[in-house]
């Protein structure tokens, strides 16, 4: 897949679609899981296992599927990722039992630790590199619209048809990403004259290891605002606080449509600037709970919502162009593993450390305590860029 003068070329868009469908059928499941394991006559302990199962198989597959990547030609390394998808979420459908559950769970998460990637590595192939951030930026906002349209999607399908007919629908989405992917997709071929014992450094691209850290501190934001807003809503009387949400979206759609072309001509500013305005974002929830008015509450979270997603939306593609940048296109696969897990890691530890934390102390002062990780992150940005001065932006 060689690289293309403009960004909105055929391997592009091709990947692009193939993301679109693949995410939008992971929102379908993911939102569906637990309901459906309770549904099994299960407790949601139970439900909580299988579906955290995901997660922990993709943690541990992630250095390997890097090494996959750059040993492997890489299309067919697709291939076979969404073909373990599909076949995991047709199986969903299909058992009663929690067993059976679980080892799909495991198969989706090595296919969708695999596919995503592998994917990020493939898209950096034909983004022009001056639009590197652009590109990853547009490319994210497939992710947006799933998250926006899917869950409502599979829980619509679920209630009319039964969860089996979500499982099964999702699983067809598969199929036509395998073949879009069959069809458009150009073989990359790997670094076949590294074959032989793989070094360390073929799981785990030291390069990356900035951005791995900045993605831990980033995702985990996401990890707490998903898992605590609903909670803590409720705790203000503001009632259902999906409108929160809403925002967000929105504001993330807007921010990936324009942040990452402002991030490619002043990538420091940008950076500091879209961590700063996720710290703010934090003081603003933890500020929501010292307020007896609920209005006040609410245009606080609003606020929040906003200044966070903003902020998501150009540091999440910047932190991914420079990962990609920071190697070489040989070795994009361990770049983009090591990027994503730290995702992982902060999606995973975060909203557990914020339960302890919340348990002892309050939402508001969980909220408050995560400015910690993003002011550090900022600290840890001007050092990186500092040392490597200005043949390293980010």
């Amino acid at each position: 897949m060689q690289q293309r003068d403009r960004l909105l070329n055929g391997g592009y868009i091709a990947l692009f679609l193939i993301n679109l469908i693949v995410s939008v059928s992971f929102s379908m499941v993911s939102t569906t899981m637990s309901l459906y394991v309770t549904q099994l006559g299960n407790t949601a302990s139970m439900a909580g296992t299988v579906v955290g199962a995901l997660s922990v198989a993709s943690l541990c597959m992630r250095p390997f599927s890097g090494l996959l990547s750059d040993r492997l030609e890489r299309k067919r390394l697709l291939l076979a990722s969404l073909a373990l998808i599909g076949a995991a979420m047709l199986g969903y459908g299909m058992t009663s039992s929690v067993g059976v559950l679980l080892a799909l769970r495991i198969i989706h998460g090595i296919g969708f630790a695999a596919a995503t990637t592998v994917t990020l590595a493939l898209v950096a192939g034909v983004i022009p590199e001056r639009q590197m951030t652009q590109g990853m930026g547009y490319f994210a906002i497939g992710q947006t619209i799933a998250t926006a349209i899917a869950p409502t999607i599979g829980l619509w399908l679920g209630e009319r048809f039964g969860l089996q007919t979500t499982f099964t629908l999702a699983a067809v989405l598969i199929v036509a990403a395998i073949v879009l992917a069959g069809l458009l997709v150009r073989p990359v071929h790997g670094r076949k004259a590294a074959a032989g014992r793989p070094h360390w450094r073929d799981l785990i691209a030291v390069e990356a290891l900035p951005f791995c850290l900045l993605s831990m501190a980033v995702a985990g934001a996401t990890g707490l605002e998903n898992s605590f807003v609903t909670l803590y809503g409720r705790e203000l009387n503001l009632g259902n606080v999906g409108w929160y949400f809403t925002l967000s979206a929105a504001a993330l759609f807007a921010a990936r449509m324009f942040g990452g072309r402002l991030a490619d001509r002043h990538m420091r500013v940008m950076m500091l600037g879209g961590l700063g305005m996720m710290a703010g974002a934090f003081a603003l929830l933890s500020a929501a709970g010292s307020t007896a008015v609920a209005g006040a509450a609410a245009l606080l979270l609003g606020l929040a919502a906003v200044m966070k997603a903003l902020g998501l939306g150009v540091v999440q593609p910047a932190l991914q162009s420079g990962s990609m940048r920071s190697v070489s296109r040989e070795r994009r696969g361990a770049a983009s593993s090591t990027y994503y897990l730290g995702a992982d890691v902060g999606q995973a530890l975060a909203p557990m450390a914020g339960g302890a934390v919340m348990e002892h102390f309050g939402a508001q002062a969980m909220f408050g305590s995560y400015m910690l990780p993003l002011v550090l992150g900022m600290g840890l940005y001007m050092i990186f860029t500092r040392t490597k001065g200005k043949g390293v932006e980010c």
